[in-house]
């Protein structure tokens, strides 16, 4: 029993360390809709593979918005927008920007050049990081409304 208790906290201690909560972690998560995977956090980057509905997702982190989450799904590593996300919130799927700040998501930046180096290096885009360096700072980015009846976009401030 004191063994397997020490595991639990062994491996609770691991997701802490690497930044993810036990409740993140945990949590249900799936593609709401069939979504291109993107090589940043934009539609303007290349797409690196697409998920279908209902693919369970790891979610890394979110920006500090929450429009867009760096995930890993069906062996591909990238970023979706998070409004097609879904979560698992009493017993049914519910969009994920409609509960980010109650469920305490991680906050996460996103360096292109460390991030292609890390995920991207056998793909053919890593060659030009250079021609997608500033392809997002400019970005426009919907803008969650509470009943899903439209997204709006607005640019950076």
């Amino acid at each position: 029993m004191i063994k397997i208790i020490s595991i639990v906290r062994a491996m609770a201690a691991i997701l802490l360390i690497g930044g993810i909560s036990p409740a993140v972690a945990s949590a249900a998560v799936y593609s709401a809709v069939n979504v291109n995977v993107r090589a940043g956090p934009s539609s303007r980057f290349p797409a690196v593979g697409m998920l279908s509905a209902g693919i369970p997702l790891t979610v890394h982190g979110c920006l500090a918005r929450y429009i867009w989450c760096d995930v890993t799904a069906a062996g591909l590593r990238g970023w979706v927008s998070s409004a097609y996300i879904e979560i698992v919130r009493d017993a049914r799927r519910v969009h994920l920007p409609a509960y980010l700040y109650e469920e305490n998501w991680p906050v996460v930046t996103f360096h292109i050049d460390s991030y292609w180096e890390n995920h991207y290096r056998d793909y053919q885009i890593s060659n030009e990081v250079d021609r997608w360096r500033d392809r997002w700072d400019d970005d426009r980015v919907p803008i969650w409304q509470d009943d899903w009846s439209a997204w709006s976009e607005i640019g950076e401030d």
